[in-house]
């Protein structure tokens, strides 16, 4: 099922690691960044270089919402929707993505460059509300900036 590209950055990761299902994640950050997202049937091959079950490979895709499982976009944008994020005002950041881009959490823009992605945490609580586009970080500061923030990702 993989490129051999893949399979091998992937053996190499499992290599690294005294026991195989201890590379589970970086395996599946690797398959990600090569599809944009872990396609389903990447599953089985992975749990099997692994040697673990597929139903474990597939809670953990399920789990961490870090992995896209489907409609995959150029750049994603996650936002914190934790309680420090919800109480510093998540939602008029969330409005203001909705406004600028069209979409509502879970969405892919029409021409598949962004897709909108809550999640519970992003570690920068000092700096609530937060998102990230793609492995980049920013704090929220009004609908101006973030206009200029993703214009930087088109």
């Amino acid at each position: 099922m993989f490129a051999e590209d893949l399979r091998n950055r992937l053996r190499e990761h499992i290599d690294y690691f005294p026991r195989k299902e201890q590379a589970i994640l970086v395996c599946l950050h690797e398959i990600q960044d090569y599809y944009g997202y872990v396609p389903p049937e990447s599953l089985k091959p992975l749990s099997e270089m692994l040697d673990m079950p597929l139903n474990h490979v597939e809670g953990v895709v399920a789990f961490y919402d870090m992995f896209d499982r489907e409609t995959p976009a150029k750049h994603r944008i996650r936002v914190c929707v934790s309680i420090v994020c919800h109480l510093m005002d998540k939602n008029r950041l969330l409005k203001a993505i909705e406004k600028t881009l069209g979409i509502k959490p879970g969405e892919v823009t029409p021409d598949g460059k962004f897709k909108l992605v809550p999640v519970q945490c992003l570690g920068a609580c000092s700096e609530a509300p937060v998102f990230m586009v793609d492995e980049d970080e920013y704090k929220f500061e009004g609908e101006e900036k973030l206009n200029e923030i993703l214009s930087r990702y088109t």
